[in-house]
């Protein structure tokens, strides 16, 4: 009896030892939440999702990256749920993926697993589904119920009510609830109100879509926000520091002088901190970048000897191409460039903000919820295939 338990004791703890979080949370600007089973929690930077979170994205938006590489963007007003997500590195075939988008906005972009075996990922929409046969499209749910697909890059099959649209790159195509697709048409021919939401979601940067580990890369961008604050917050200091220097040599009155010392030596005392705490947490951050970086390797490596293609979620995607927008060039890994800050002078007339020690990264203008589509001209669709939840 007593080994039966040890042994249901043993497996349950290397069953905890060997799961691992789907996704994290790459960017978020705003708030955000996660429920699992009815049970809330805030979302930050760096934070871990597992299959069956649903992620609520409140003011601003939230970049969502998976262990395979396929990524989320969500935008502000936007609901997302992890219905499955298996990712099977030694035999990549076997992976499976279920992703749903319950209302609002989302861009998408194939990983590894898309890039392997297009057929097992199973995008919802609604009450439509999405086949992937490319690697970067657009969703959205309008408050009606009506979904809009549009495709940046391949080809997708969007299907609603047994009835499938293949839509090409620059395409894009309405189905109103519980009818079937609209056939397909340029961007630039959709309702204006879907046509802005696109734009928005499709000039935004997105990270590059390789595979990770996603507990080195969560920490990783949770270190660089954290350096990145310390940072500005030595910067602040900094700026303090000049401002009692000038009150100190404009000082009439002995009080006056007094005070000003005063102030300008605990300034001088909370650059010191502050400082310090930069120095350390831009050395902590740089190391971690390293650790990462191996990690991703690693990952990669991985993949290829489960069967993955050596170019699988290794590109960075394209921006804002396949719907008439000037594409934006990829972006830098913010925790490349966090250096430690420097000592500067405090000037002796009126102090100038000093620069940032670390750029902070510049968040994209938020996109407002898109607003409800208008009912499209009704059409008698023709017969096609039956749609289920599955790509082709």
């Amino acid at each position: 009896m007593m080994k039966r338990i040890f042994g249901l004791l043993l497996l349950l703890v290397s069953s905890a030892a060997l799961a691992v979080p789907a996704a994290y949370v790459h960017e978020l600007h705003g708030d955000a939440r996660a429920s699992t089973k009815g049970v809330s929690r805030v979302l930050e930077i760096g934070s871990t999702l597992e299959p069956g979170d649903i992620v609520s994205v409140g003011q601003g938006s939230a970049t969502l990256k998976f262990e395979d590489g396929q990524i989320v963007a969500l935008q502000q007003g936007a609901r997302f749920g992890i219905v499955n997500y298996q990712y099977n590195k030694t035999r990549v075939a076997d992976s499976n993926v279920v992703l749903s988008l319950l209302s609002g906005g989302m861009r998408y972009i194939t990983g590894i697993i898309g890039g392997t075996r297009r057929d097992a990922i199973h995008l919802q929409a609604g009450t439509a589904t999405i086949g992937i046969r490319g690697t970067d499209l657009i969703m959205l749910v309008d408050a009606a119920g009506q979904v809009l697909a549009t495709v940046q890059d391949g080809v997708v099959s969007f299907a609603n009510q047994g009835i499938t649209t293949a839509l090409n790159a620059g395409q894009g195509s309405v189905a109103p609830p519980n009818q079937p697709p609209r056939a397909a048409v340029a961007v630039s021919q959709l309702p204006p109100a879907a046509v802005n939401a696109v734009a928005g979601l499709g000039q935004k940067v997105m990270p590059p879509n390789n595979p990770v580990n996603v507990q080195a890369s969560a920490d990783l961008v949770k270190t660089v926000a954290d350096a990145t604050d310390k940072a500005q917050k030595a910067a602040d200091a900094e700026k303090k520091v000049a401002e009692a220097k000038l009150a100190a040599d404009q000082a009439k009155t002995a009080a006056e002088k007094a005070k000003a010392a005063a102030d300008q030596a605990k300034a001088a005392s909370e650059l010191a901190v502050a400082k310090a705490a930069a120095t350390a947490a831009a050395t902590d951050a740089a190391q971690k970048v390293t650790a990462e970086a191996a990690a991703a390797q690693q990952a990669k490596q991985v993949a290829v000897q489960g069967g993955a293609p050596v170019n699988a979620g290794t590109a960075p995607p394209t921006q804002g191409q396949g719907v008439g927008l000037t594409p934006t060039q990829a972006p830098v890994d913010p925790a490349t460039i966090i250096t430690p800050p420097t000592t500067t002078t405090p000037p002796t007339t009126t102090p100038a903000a000093p620069a940032p020690v670390v750029p902070t990264p510049v968040p994209p203008t938020p996109v407002e919820a898109p607003a409800p589509l208008p009912p499209p001209p009704t059409t008698t669709p023709t017969t096609g295939p039956t749609c289920g939840v599955s790509c082709s």
